[in-house]
């Protein structure tokens, strides 16, 4: 049986065009093209915030030692006496503030050198990625147990330079 004209285009069809489906890859391209960069960007965001709470646990537990133990401790395994500072490896028991990794290893936590001053206490959170975008994210943060005096602060990607200890207003009760 021949088909008449009309009796074609009347007919259904149950697949997809060439021009549907560039159409639907289009779409797709365009909406990943405005939501990969912003979820990248939050879960980097997320692992500074870890960082950030990691620096403020630091800090508590250096004051809660001070208070509990009427010293200065003299690295990281004093401080597990208080509250385990996690790294990668489980709670940091080094005898020294050296570097440590957080867990995940997205943070390395380092202790300023202090000089002359035992009572003061300046951590910085770096970044191990090296994207020079992503180093501008690192965390700093002292303590001053003489004064009680302690600061906070968190690099931006939209800032020329990561935040330095000139950031910070603890030192000497500032």
């Amino acid at each position: 049986m021949k088909l008449l004209p009309s009796q074609i285009n009347n007919k259904e069809s149950k697949a997809f065009t060439l021009i549907e489906v560039l159409m639907t890859l289009v779409i797709i391209g365009i909406l990943s093209a405005i939501a990969l960069p912003n979820y990248f960007n939050q879960v980097q965001r997320a692992k500074q915030n870890e960082a950030v709470s990691t620096l403020a646990q630091i800090q508590n537990t250096l004051a809660a030692y001070i208070d509990e133990f009427n010293k200065i401790p003299t690295g990281w395994a004093e401080l597990n006496d208080i509250a385990a500072i996690m790294t990668t490896n489980g709670p940091a028991s080094l005898s020294t503030f050296g570097s440590i990794n957080l867990p995940g290893d997205n943070y390395t936590v380092s202790r300023t050198d202090n000089g002359d001053n035992n009572s003061y206490f300046e951590f910085t959170a770096k970044p191990t990625s090296e994207n020079t975008e992503i180093a501008k994210l690192n965390v700093m943060a002292c303590i001053d147990l003489a004064t009680g005096a302690s600061d906070i602060k968190q690099g931006r990607k939209d800032s020329k330079n990561a935040i330095s200890d000139a950031d910070l207003v603890c030192k000497g009760g500032g």
